[in-house]
C-alpha cells in the first residue's frame, strides 16, 4: 500500500498525464516528455473519434505494489511477469522492477541514475529508458542482463516504450530544437514516426504488435490524441467526447488501450476493439489509465484511490 500521492508512470516522455483531483507526482526522466500523463490541458473540440459504440465488460483488478515503495507503476507484461517502475520516496532514485510468481526484483541499468522498463516481450527482453551520470536520457534493450542503449540518432534524449517477439522497438526522442518525435527500431535501423498533420506539434510511438501496428499520442496546440499506424495508413483516436485521448498499448489483435480524460478532467482507461470502445475504471479510484493489453485482453495499467495514493494493477476479464 502506497503512503502518500504518487505519480502515474512517468514513461519519460509520452504524455502529460490530465490533472486529477489532486494531481500526482510522475516518475519521469529528464529530456523526454512525461508518458502517462498528457493531460493539464484546456478543453478543447473532441477530435475525430473512429467509432462510437460502447459495451459494458466486467474486469477482475489485482494491484502491483513494490514492497516498502511510495509508488510503484505497472507497464507491461508477459507470461506472468510484470515489469514497470518504482521509487521508495519523491526523493529516491526511479528503479525498474520485475514482478513473477508473487516475488519482486529490482532493475538497475549499470551506472545509471535512474531506470524505469516499459516493455517486454515472449523471450523476455525488455526495454525502457535510463538517466546517466550526465543527466541524458537514453532508451536502452536487456536481453538476458546484457544492455546496450537505445538512442535515436541525433537526439538530445530518447526512451524505448515497446518491443515486440520480432524486436523492433518503439519509443519517443527529442530532437535538437526541443520537439518530440516518434520512432521505430529494426535491428539499429531507426526511422521517426510523426503524425501527418499541420496541426501536430508532437508525436510518440507507444506500443507495437507482432505484425507491426503501432499505436501511440500526437498533440497539437491545444489538447493529444491518440493514433494507429497500419500498414503505414496513420488514423487519429478520440475517444468520444472526450478533453483528451492516449493511446499506449495494442495487442496482436489489433486491440487498443490507453486512457482518456473527460469533461470534468477525471482520467479512464479505455479499450478499442473491433470498432467499439470501453471505458475501464478501477472500483473506487479518482483515475484510472491503461498501459497495455495483452493476449486474451489482459490488461495492465495505474490507478489512483480514493485517498489519492498510486497503485500499479492487472485486470482480467
Amino acid at each position: 500500500m502506497l503512503k502518500k500521492p504518487a505519480c502515474l508512470i512517468a514513461l519519460m516522455w509520452l504524455l502529460s498525464l490530465p490533472v486529477l483531483a489532486q494531481q500526482p507526482r510522475h516518475l519521469s526522466l529528464p529530456g523526454v516528455k512525461d508518458l502517462l500523463g498528457v493531460g493539464t490541458l484546456p478543453p478543447t473540440q473532441q477530435g475525430t473519434a473512429l467509432i462510437t459504440p460502447f459495451t459494458t465488460v466486467v474486469y477482475h483488478f489485482s494491484s502491483v505494489d513494490f514492497p516498502g515503495g511510495d509508488l510503484t507503476d505497472a507497464f507491461d507484461t508477459y507470461l506472468g511477469t510484470v515489469v514497470g517502475g518504482f521509487q521508495y520516496n519523491s526523493s529516491s532514485r526511479i528503479t525498474g522492477f520485475t514482478f513473477h510468481g508473487g516475488r519482486y526484483g529490482s532493475v538497475v541499468v549499470p551506472g545509471s541514475t535512474a531506470t524505469l522498463i516499459t516493455g517486454i516481450n515472449s523471450t523476455s527482453q525488455m526495454v525502457g529508458g535510463y538517466t546517466d551520470s550526465s543527466n541524458v536520457t537514453h532508451g536502452f534493450l536487456d536481453v538476458a542482463g546484457t544492455f546496450s542503449n537505445v538512442d535515436f540518432p541525433g537526439a538530445t534524449a530518447t526512451i524505448a516504450y515497446d518491443l515486440n517477439d520480432g524486436g523492433n522497438i518503439v519509443g519517443g526522442y527529442t530532437d535538437a530544437a526541443n520537439v518530440m518525435h516518434g520512432f521505430v527500431d529494426n535491428a539499429g535501423s531507426f526511422a521517426p514516426v510523426d503524425f501527418p498533420s499541420a496541426t501536430a506539434t508532437s508525436t510518440t510511438a507507444a506500443g507495437i504488435n507482432a505484425t507491426g501496428e503501432i499505436v501511440g499520442v500526437w498533440s497539437d496546440a491545444t489538447t493529444s490524441h491518440g493514433f494507429t499506424l497500419i500498414s503505414g495508413v496513420y488514423t487519429s483516436l478520440d475517444y468520444p467526447l472526450a478533453k483528451s485521448t492516449t493511446a499506449i498499448g495494442v495487442n496482436d489483435a489489433g486491440a487498443v488501450a490507453g486512457y482518456f480524460s473527460d469533461a470534468s478532467g477525471v482520467l479512464h482507461g479505455f479499450v478499442f476493439s473491433d470498432g467499439v470502445f470501453n471505458q475501464v475504471d478501477v472500483p473506487g479510484a479518482s483515475g484510472t489509465e491503461l498501459t497495455r493489453i495483452k493476449k486474451g485482453g489482459l490488461l495492465v495499467g495505474v490507478y489512483i484511490d480514493a485517498l489519492t495514493e498510486t497503485h500499479g494493477m492487472t485486470a482480467t476479464r
